[in-house]
């Protein structure tokens, strides 16, 4: 007789009628025997390694890719089939998700390659270091760094694009950095000029709990409260600093707030942080930031590893100017 497998994720009855009937096979299927990073025992080397067991999260297909090994991490590369444009081609700087803990270059090539292909663009995916080994603020400072360097004469010549077409953008985590990053890159003597943000299921109040801001998507899988909170304690072993406008991007003055691009987020409605996303494109477009978000009814935080069952959903044309 076949042994069964451990179900570590199964989904809460009271909720999977309000998810996506493709999402819950999804689920049923793979999701529920994955174990979370927050109960099995902390080996840094299998979270930096660590992959969704799911099917078909295939690349497309691009001209060629490079690991560049900057002061203290990788940038991986890709760069697009065709003639490069005169000015250079567009680059878009990618920082990935994982709770600033788990994850590599290695975790969203389907991503990269597809915006690579689809945005016809240099993609730049960050490998900037991780919790707990390195807490905040040095994945903070590792994503400002890698943009620093994207823009650089270096990286303009070994990247062959063009420094007038830069887009920056994150999914989870990674999107927190990405907003971080584009309010630092606006604070510097010479601001550098981005052009479009794009933000998936994004990280932005590090303050929020399980009474206040996560209510209202308290059992919504794969992120639960549980989990959120073990990776910020991962990430910022002192709580005071998620008060730091570089750690919960909405903290950010009004003003501030202005510097932030262009910018497309997307959120999965049963996810935990649907609620501070939401809040926080309601802030932008206070400051006068042009926002378009767009939300997956009945999908959850793990909506870019259902490559395989559905294809993506992205803006247009990213380095196109705005009407």
């Amino acid at each position: 007789m076949a042994m069964s497998k451990p179900i570590y994720q199964p989904l809460d009855d009271q909720i999977r009628h309000d998810l996506d009937a493709e999402y819950v096979a999804f689920h049923d299927e793979y999701i529920q025997y994955i174990e979370p990073d927050d109960v099995r025992p902390w080996n840094p080397e299998q979270a930096r390694s660590r992959r969704l067991p799911v099917p078909s999260l295939e690349t497309s297909p691009i001209s060629r890719t490079e690991t560049i090994d900057l002061s203290n991490f990788a940038v991986r590369v890709f760069w697009p089939y065709g003639e490069r444009p005169s000015a250079g081609w567009p680059v878009l700087v990618w920082y990935h998700g994982g709770g600033w803990a788990v994850g590599s270059i290695e975790s969203e090539n389907d991503f990269c390659t597809k915006m690579c292909s689809d945005a016809n663009c240099v993609v730049v995916t960050v490998g900037y270091r991780l919790a707990p080994e390195h807490p905040y603020p040095v994945p903070v400072e590792d994503a400002l760094e890698a943009l620093v360097w994207v823009q650089s004469d270096e990286g303009r010549r070994v990247l062959e694009i063009n420094p007038t077409k830069i887009a920056i953008g994150g999914t989870s985590a990674g999107a927190n950095l990405s907003v971080v990053t584009t309010l630092k890159a606006s604070l510097l003597p010479t601001s550098i000029p981005i052009i479009f943000q794009i933000l998936i299921v994004p990280v932005i109040d590090n303050t929020a709990t399980e009474e206040t801001t996560w209510a209202a998507r308290a059992k919504a899988p794969w992120l639960t409260p549980a989990r959120m909170t073990w990776y910020r304690k991962m990430y910022l072993p002192d709580p005071s600093q998620a008060l730091n406008w570089d750690a919960s991007p909405n903290h950010a003055s009004p003003q501030l707030l202005t510097k932030v691009p262009r910018t497309w987020l997307a959120v999965a409605e049963q996810d935990l942080l649907a609620p501070e996303a939401l809040l926080f494109a309601a802030q932008l477009r206070g400051a006068g930031v042009n926002v378009e978000t767009v939300e997956y009814e009945g999908m959850t935080h793990t909506i870019l590893a259902m490559n395989g069952r559905r294809p993506y959903f992205l803006p247009g044309n990213v380095f196109s100017t705005p009407t």
